[in-house]
């Protein structure tokens, strides 16, 4: 399954707007709160001044001019009047924390009933469309005398939402701070991803220009070091093609000198066999010479069976009298070179061969990966051993295990130039495993 590649400055600024709207919305929830506390403790003081001013006017003024009084106590969104029927029933659903702050208001006024009640709902959505009917208000009933009754309703106002203005806020921090985290993530991704191709281009034994040095300050000095690493590395790798191609180069005059030799042996099966050898022995010089020259061998990458491959192989180093087993596998295909995975896999087997004194080989698909295992029946390799296995012309005769001086290097070398590995360890029934990984997508083809 192929994971979703998002930029670095994607993910730095989807993490800020994810954090800014985070708390953008704890600090609008809170504010919003706080403030509708804030203004029902100011209404309900209102409505309690009101009732309580209303109530002393009652007594002071005759009844031929209450109806006057409360014409001039109604005003908008606030209506007074007397009844003998209550606004507020007895058992409708009722506000007994509003009716306690009246009843302590009124003090000595309160010589009834106190009644308070909410209806409606109130404005919660600052941007919707007002409701003529139905807002929330609250319903107020004094008990004056008996069949008497002050009855008072009183609109909350919709008052000035504080939210739109917040959001606009929060909407422009959140586009300033974007366009900083775009230039800051640009700023730090720049230099890490001319690190990461300047990284798999070395990986392939490719040298490529030095990275310029920009960016943060750690960035700068990772980069400079980067360089120099580079500089110290590509010089070592060409030493190693210089010499290897000078090995190659040399070898082509006895190999040659030994070709016309070998006409003059009379057994024509031995001819047959040693001038097969010398061929094979011509092809790996030449294609030594040609890596060493350029880098690479020049096959190209094509699409193959690995599981034949090795499988061919193995039946021809059986013929040779050499105990292999291969375990049977169904087909196991990868981009590769295949002579080069095939000598790789070549020099793994031989070396199971010469010492361990047998060869139990298998491939099998781990994720994206083609693993060529190598069992054999030696004695195993010593800590000190297996980190010096894979340096060139090392053959650790004493110990009865180990590479055959270049073998294990360039099995390594082909692995890493497929995107994958050579890895040796000891097996806890005995004998040494050599792991061999290739990549089967086009990673190799590089």
């Amino acid at each position: 399954m192929r994971r979703w590649r998002v930029p670095l400055w994607l993910e730095l600024s989807a993490a800020i707007l994810i954090a800014l709207i985070a708390s953008n919305a704890v600090t609008f929830a809170v504010v919003e709160v706080q403030r509708a506390r804030e203004i029902k403790a100011e209404r309900m003081g209102a409505i309690e001044d009101r009732i309580a001013a209303l109530m002393n006017l009652l007594g002071r003024v005759p009844e031929t001019a209450r109806a006057d009084l409360f014409k001039v106590a109604s005003v908008r969104r606030e209506r007074v009047s007397i009844g003998a029927i209550p606004r507020v029933a007895q058992d409708a659903a009722r506000d007994e924390e509003a009716e306690a702050r009246l009843t302590a208001a009124l003090g000595a006024l309160a010589t009834g009933d106190v009644r308070v009640a909410k209806r409606g709902l109130p404005e919660v959505l600052p941007f919707a469309a007002k409701r003529r009917g139905g807002i929330e208000r609250l319903s107020v009933a004094v008990a004056l005398a008996p069949g008497q009754w002050l009855n008072a309703e009183f609109y909350w106002p919709e008052g000035a939402s504080l939210l739109p203005g917040l959001l606009l806020s929060a909407a422009v921090a959140s586009f300033a701070l974007l366009i900083v985290a775009v230039w800051l993530a640009y700023r730090l991704s720049r230099p890490l991803q001319r690190l990461a191709a300047a990284s798999s281009e070395m990986a392939h034994g490719r040298a490529g220009a030095p990275i310029p040095e920009s960016g943060p300050f750690v960035l700068r000095t990772a980069t400079a070091a980067f360089n120099t690493m580079s500089r110290r590395l590509m010089a070592t790798l060409e030493n190693q093609r210089v010499l290897l191609a000078s090995i190659a180069h040399d070898l082509r005059t006895p190999i040659t000198s030994l070709k016309l030799k070998s006409e003059f042996i009379d057994d024509g099966e031995v001819r047959d066999g040693m001038r097969a050898s010398l061929d094979e022995l011509q092809a790996l010089t030449e294609a030594a010479l040609e890596a060493a020259r350029s880098g690479a061998g020049e096959e190209a990458a094509r699409e193959v069976d690995v599981a034949a491959l090795v499988e061919s192989l193995c039946a021809d180093l059986s013929e040779l009298g050499g105990e292999v087993v291969f375990a049977e596998a169904g087909p196991v295909t990868a981009l590769c070179r295949p002579h080069e995975i095939k000598r790789a896999a070549r020099n793994l087997v031989e070396n199971a061969l010469k010492y361990g004194k047998q060869a139990r080989v298998a491939v099998a698909v781990q994720d994206a990966v083609v693993a060529i295992t190598v069992d054999d029946a030696g004695p195993g390799l010593t800590a000190d051993e297996a980190s010096r296995v894979f340096e060139p012309f090392v053959r650790l005769n004493a110990s009865g295990a180990g590479g055959l001086g270049l073998g294990l290097t360039l099995a390594r070398a082909v692995a890493r130039g497929h995107g994958g590995d050579v890895v040796l360890e000891n097996r806890s029934e005995g004998g040494l495993r050599a792991t061999l990984t290739l990549k089967r997508t086009s990673a190799a083809t590089g």
